[in-house]
């Protein structure tokens, strides 16, 4: 069984600092789960899937591939295999990922794919 530590708070309110420092520290490794939602976000924004097209965002769900990976202790972010890292930063995703991760379809798939990840290694998210 893992360890596993959650961190929650509001946007802007220093969670991945205190998640890196924390993991850092304990030696625990550090899921991104906002970078998970800035994938979906792109994802959508790439194939023109809107918020209320439930059926298309289901379908994405099934389909899509999140990867984090650590080259060089930088967290580097896959998306189907290409390496989004940089793009999930963009203004067009901060407009739309909050949005994205209050859908109750969204949240259930990245807690899923969370819960895989953290399978049998100590994490903090």
């Amino acid at each position: 069984m893992s360890f596993i530590v959650a961190i929650d708070g509001p946007a802007g309110s220093g969670k991945g600092t205190i998640t890196k420092l924390v993991g850092e520290k304990l030696n625990l490794v550090n899921i991104d789960t906002g970078a998970m939602y800035r994938c979906v976000s792109l994802y959508m924004l790439e194939n023109n899937i809107a918020l209320n097209e439930t059926k298309k965002i289901s379908e994405m769900l099934e389909n899509i591939k999140i990867e984090q990976v650590n080259e060089n202790n930088i967290d580097e972010f896959y998306l189907n295999g290409k390496n989004v890292s940089s793009k999930i930063r963009e203004k067009a995703v901060n407009e739309i990922v909050s949005q994205v991760s209050h859908l109750v379809i969204v949240r259930e798939k990245m807690v899923e794919l969370q819960r895989e990840m953290a399978k049998d290694i100590n994490v903090i998210m």
